[in-house]
């Protein structure tokens, strides 16, 4: 039963290629590593569709104060859920930025900028 274990893991693991992604890469959903169905976003873009990092643009909110640790708090969960929640629903596995990924290993990569951004315009997510 173990060996049987062992053997499905070994299986598992040769199926699932993943990504090399360069050091300082940013993971906004799943595992590059591990994935099979990988997905980029342009960061610039989807940030500046974010309620928060327009506050901070339109407002002034000075890098070091409180106010802008919160706003980014929220900016980055939100743009994690809005990540996660259009690459469930594209049937991807894994979100790292368009300049992030080293090597691709074959697998075929999706920019899903544009729907993050629709969807972030829109309202439907929250922090």
């Amino acid at each position: 039963l173990l060996a049987a274990a062992f053997g499905l893991l070994g299986v598992t693991a040769a199926a699932a290629q993943g990504i090399e992604l360069r050091s300082s890469a940013t993971v906004y959903f799943g595992a590059a590593s591990t994935c099979t169905q990988p997905a980029t976003i342009d960061f610039e873009k989807v940030r500046d569709a974010t309620p928060e990092w327009q506050t901070i643009r339109s407002e002034g909110v000075r890098k070091g104060t409180a106010r802008y640790s919160l706003l980014i708090s929220d900016m980055t969960s939100r743009i994690q859920r809005a990540c996660r929640k259009v690459a469930v629903d594209d049937g991807r596995d894994c979100v790292v930025g368009s300049s992030d990924i080293k090597e691709d290993n074959g697998l075929s990569v999706k920019d899903i900028t544009a729907v993050v951004v629709e969807m972030l315009e829109s309202g439907g997510v929250s922090p």
